[in-house]
C-alpha cells in the first residue's frame, strides 16, 4: 500500500502590493486577528517573521491593502524538506575520504 504524503502550509502576506513569504511558525488565525484589530482601531501593528527569519512590522490602518494567501506543499516522503533523495548518494556522497566539512563521530 503506497504511504501518504505529507504536506504543510505555507503563507504569503501581500501589503500595498509586496509580498512576502512567512516562516512555518506563522498563523493564519492569529494574523487574520492582528490585521483586524488593527484596522478596528484606525491603526496598529502587524508583526510577522518572514520565511528567512526576518522580522516584520507593519503599520496597518483601515486603508492598508493586505492579502493573505495559503497554498498547501505536499512534502516528498523521504526527507523532511520535501527534495526527493538522490538515489545511489548518501549524505557523504560528494566529498572525497579528507574532504568532509566535520567530523564522524
Amino acid at each position: 500500500m503506497p504511504r501518504m504524503g505529507s504536506s504543510i502550509e505555507r503563507i504569503s502576506l501581500t501589503v500595498n502590493g509586496t509580498s512576502y513569504a512567512l516562516g512555518p511558525l506563522e498563523g493564519l488565525d492569529d494574523l487574520r486577528e492582528q490585521i483586524l484589530r488593527a484596522a478596528r482601531a484606525t491603526g496598529g501593528f502587524l508583526n510577522v517573521t518572514a520565511d528567512g527569519g526576518q522580522r516584520l512590522s507593519f503599520f496597518v490602518t483601515s486603508a492598508t491593502a493586505i492579502v493573505i494567501s495559503v497554498s498547501t506543499v505536499a512534502l516528498h516522503a523521504d526527507t523532511a524538506d520535501g527534495t526527493p533523495a538522490r538515489c545511489g548518494e548518501d549524505a557523504f556522497s560528494g566529498y572525497e575520504d579528507d574532504d568532509i566539512p566535520f567530523d564522524i563521530i
